[in-house]
Order: structure tokens, then C-alpha cells, then sequence
């Protein structure tokens, strides 16, 4: 796009696997290189950028990169032994788990672990055990860093211990305490209102893994990349945030696309509408990072709607790595043509644009701070309204400043969509009109 930085642009461009643009590189001068190494470790592709094209980068940039190699090296150390004793708490708790993305994603969608982030601990629970995993972390000195009133999210407030520890900028900062995010569901359809609604058979599928000297349950791993998917494409409709999460899955799908086995079992254990949903994260991967896809995730792609297709193709609406930075509402169009109702799809719309409550965040207690700030019972009637009040202003103002493009965004979207003779999903959401053409996509997404 235009307005992304140079420094994006030459990021992305080198990270592809058919089509790299390392030469790019060569034309930041010092300041924007500096600005890519901030960026670069916000979305965790530092190091696979300097791993792939260390000959493109300047002397003292790769000196950069090597410290932070060596501080992820001793971080990765800190994770496993840290893990090691969780797991104990939790197998002492009794409590069933399997470890959710962080290092169960080498070596299939990274190969070096120690050459990628790591800021949490993510597992999940079975209902049964979810509380008592939870008893069982507190134990350990692991206690809730926030507190979440009405939140869709599918895990428990995040866990961490209490130390000294100050942010100093260092997203591979060997002491950077670890959280622990307990997951109670692997998709919320109740929140986002399509893909799958059952997916129990990813638990009854789980497998015991191991990397290098540790030992965990994870999911097997046709589940486990359907997982990635389906986090991904959570963050796209959410938030707009994307991280190392696409390289990763590019990854995967570039190494893997001649692997008939793999997508022989994928395409025979995962229903119709969760291949639906995978192959929005997939097409995105494609966009991105140009990797090469196998023929049942091509197949896939093709029979998503063309509203779908077309969101990623024009540049107003397709998802741009600098969505940390400039916030969008985009996602809500790409939303509207994954739901299979007329209603649901309105409503969903409809709430992304004018939120009826705040941010579910508790801002009435908001501790901010990783050590945990003021309680409830400490901050006077007047201090916590005052806090409301300021919070509900920066809100309001925040969701009125993207209401305008994200509106215009979706009429050039949709006007585009009727051009190029797609189903006009935002029409028929919006007049609650169905159209022949995603009877297809209906009948797929009522198998479930």
C-alpha cells in the first residue's frame, strides 16, 4: 500500500517464499533501519528476517540481532524450566491439559525455538480441571495480573508471579516474567458467530510431544495447525493485530505443500466449515508471504465467497501488517461474508461498529501495571469515576474516529464485490436478502 513505510514494505517483501525482495533492505538508511528493528520486534520477525537475509543487513544490525538471539537463547531456558515446573504443579493438581501454540510450534512452523518469542505459557484445560489447574498455579506464586468483568475471550485472566521486573523495552528480555494463560475453549463461536461449533474432537485427538529435553501433551498435529488458523483468524476479526502468527503458518504451508499425506488426514478429520474458516487464515499466509499452498487448501480458498476473496484484494480493506499501529474496523466487512444468517450478520456489524458497552476490560478497577496496582477496596468512589469517565471519553473518541473510513471502506468494498459480480454480502446483510450464489456456503456451514 502507498502509505506503509519503506521499512514494511522492505520487511515483508524479503520474508516471501516465492518472489523475495531482499534487495529492498539495501535502500533504509540508519534511521529507518532502526525503525524496522522496533517494528520488526513488535510482530517477533527480527530474527527469521535477519536469519533469511543476514548478507542484506548492515554490520552493526546483525550485532543487534545476535544480542538478541543470545537473550531469547537464555529466555527459552527460563520458559522450559519454568514449564517443567508447572507441569508438575499440574500433574500433583491432577488436572488434564494440552500446551497451546509458544514452543509447541517448532520444528513444523518454526524451526529454532529459541529464534522466536515467547511471552506466555498458553494451555488448555478440560472443563473438569480448568479450576483446579488454576488452585494449582496459585500454589506457585502464579496470581491473575488483571481482572475481566463480561469478557468473550476464551481463557482466563492471565497468571503471573510477582517480581521487580520493569519493562525497559526488551521484547526478548531474559527476565521478562512468564505468564500462564489458562484456555477454556479452543473457538468462541458464541462471540464471533460462525466456523465450528464442536470442537471436542481436537481433545479426544491430543498427543504427547517432545522437544528436546521436555515432555508435554499438545494437540496432534493436523488439530494443532487448525488451532493457528482459527487463533489467527480471531485476531483478524478482533483486533486487527497480527504478529509472527502468519509467517509462521506460511511457513508450514510452503514447507508442507507437497506433503499428501498431511492434507489427505486434514481433509478427512476436519469438517467442511472448520476448512472454511482455516483457509481465510490460509489466504492471508498466501497474501502476505507468497508461499506455495497445497491443492486441497487452493480448493479451499476457491470456494470461500467472493466477498471473502475480494476483502483481501482491494487495498482499502486488506489487512496490513502496520494494524498494531493504525487501528482499523476492517475486519468486520471480511466478517459479515463468514456468517451463514442474515441476522447474526447484521448484528455482528452492527455491534463492531457502535459497541453498546466499553471496552470489557474492568475499567473501574483497570490494574494497569504488571505488579498489580490499587484494589478495588483502596481506590475512593470518586477516583474510580473520574477513571470511568476519562476512560469512556478516549473510548467513545477512539470508536467515532474509525466509524467514517471503516464505512467507506466497506462501500468501496462492497461496490467492488458487485463489480467483479460477487454475492454483495454487505447488501444482503444489511437488507436481509439472500442471493443464489452462497447457497454453496450455507449448505457447507450447516454440516456442522
Amino acid at each position: 500500500m502507498p502509505s506503509t513505510p519503506r521499512y514494511v514494505t522492505a520487511l515483508v517483501s524479503a520474508l516471501r517464499f516465492r518472489d523475495a525482495q531482499p534487495e529492498l533492505m539495501r535502500a533504509l538508511d540508519d534511521s529507518e533501519w532502526n525503525q524496522l528493528l522496533v517494528f520488526g520486534d513488535h510482530m517477533h520477525l527480527t530474527i527469521p528476517l535477519a536469519q533469511a537475509h543476514g548478507d542484506y543487513c548492515p554490520a552493526w544490525v546483525r550485532s543487534k540481532v545476535d544480542q538478541k538471539i543470545a537473550d531469547n537463547t537464555q529466555r527459552f531456558q527460563m520458559i522450559k524450566q519454568s514449564y517443567a515446573e508447572i507441569d508438575g504443579a499440574l500433574k500433583s493438581a491432577g488436572a488434564n491439559y494440552v500446551v497451546l501454540k509458544g514452543f509447541t510450534k517448532s520444528p513444523d512452523c518454526a524451526p529454532e525455538p529459541r529464534h522466536r518469542v515467547q511471552g506466555d505459557i498458553d494451555l488448555f484445560c478440560d472443563p473438569e480441571s480448568i479450576e483446579r489447574a488454576a488452585r494449582a498455579l496459585a500454589t506457585i506464586g502464579y496470581e491473575p495480573i488483571y481482572r475481566f468483568d463480561d469478557m468473550p475471550w476464551d481463557h482466563l485472566p492471565p497468571l503471573r508471579r510477582k517480581t521487580s521486573w520493569q519493562w525497559w523495552g526488551n521484547v526478548y528480555d531474559p527476565e521478562m516474567p512468564l505468564s500462564v494463560e489458562l484456555h477454556h475453549c479452543l473457538w468462541d463461536y458464541a462471540a464471533v458467530r460462525c466456523g465450528p461449533q464442536d470442537l471436542s474432537r481436537f481433545w479426544e485427538r491430543r498427543v504427547v510431544r517432545q522437544l528436546e529435553e521436555i515432555t508435554f501433551p499438545a494437540l496432534d498435529p493436523v488439530d494443532s495447525l487448525g488451532y493457528l488458523a482459527l487463533n489467527l483468524l480471531r485476531d483478524l476479526l478482533r483486533l486487527s493485530i497480527l504478529t509472527s502468527q502468519v509467517y509462521e503458518l506460511a511457513w508450514f504451508l510452503h514447507q508442507n505443500s507437497d506433503n499428501s499425506e498431511f492434507w489427505r488426514c486434514w481433509s478427512a478429520e476436519h469438517d467442511e466449515e472448520l476448512k472454511r474458516v482455516e483457509s481465510v487464515s490460509f489466504l492471508l499466509a498466501k497474501t502476505w508471504f507468497h508461499c506455495d499452498l497445497p491443492g486441497a487448501v487452493a480448493e479451499q480458498i476457491e470456494r470461500l465467497p467472493v466477498g471473502a476473496r475480494r476483502w483481501f484484494e482491494l487495498a482499502a480493506t486488506s489487512p496490513s501488517p502496520m494494524g498494531w499501529m493504525r487501528p482499523t474496523k476492517d475486519a468486520v466487512w471480511l466478517h459479515s461474508t463468514l456468517i451463514s444468517s442474515a441476522a447474526e450478520g447484521r448484528r455482528v456489524v452492527l455491534n463492531r461498529l457502535f459497541p453498546r458497552r466499553p471496552h470489557p476490560v474492568n475499567v473501574v478497577v483497570a490494574e494497569k501495571t504488571l505488579e498489580g496496582s490499587l484494589s478495588k477496596s483502596k481506590v475512593s468512589w470518586s477516583e474510580r469515576a473520574h477513571q470511568y469517565l476519562v476512560y469512556l471519553v478516549a473510548r467513545v473518541s477512539y470508536h467515532l474516529g474509525l466509524l467514517l473510513p471503516t464505512l467507506w471502506h466497506g462501500v468501496r468494498w462492497w461496490w467492488s464485490c458487485k463489480m467483479t459480480g460477487a454475492d454483495r454480502p454487505l447488501g444482503r446483510r444489511i437488507a436481509g436478502q439472500a442471493d443464489e450464489a452462497t447457497v454453496p456456503a450455507r449448505q457447507s456451514s450447516s454440516t456442522i
